[in-house]
């Protein structure tokens, strides 16, 4: 049985730059690239902007994963700065609040519980 290779991917700054920032429906204030996906896996960048926030939210199954990259931001009750980190299960109602900072980029993993995006 042939089983297909591990796809491996790799992006420099400059190629993560030329994604460019998506407008994440119509929350204002909110951008996203995604850096990767497969299945109900993914993983990418968030940027919330200065006086705004995601809004409160759940995730019937994936769980987030997110570093504070830049900036300050409040995720379940906690104010996260650089290198900060959150784990938010499944059905956990959250929300990234950056009305009382300067704003911030994570990066964030969205992936299911085993982890293994199948």
């Amino acid at each position: 049985m042939e089983h297909d290779a591990p796809v491996v991917t790799g992006l420099t700054q400059g190629e993560i730059d030329d994604l460019g920032w998506e407008t994440l429906g119509s929350i204002e204030g909110i951008r996203n690239k995604v850096l990767w996906r497969a299945g109900d896996s993914m993983a990418g960048l968030m940027e919330v902007a200065a006086g705004h926030h995601l809004g409160a939210h759940t995730h019937r199954v994936n769980h987030h994963h997110m570093w504070v990259v830049d900036g300050h931001v409040e995720v379940v009750g906690k104010l996260l700065g650089p290198g900060g980190y959150a784990h938010i299960a499944a059905g956990v109602e959250h929300d990234l609040d950056a009305r009382d900072t300067e704003g911030c980029t994570v990066y964030y993993l969205y992936l299911p519980p085993s982890g293994d995006g199948s």
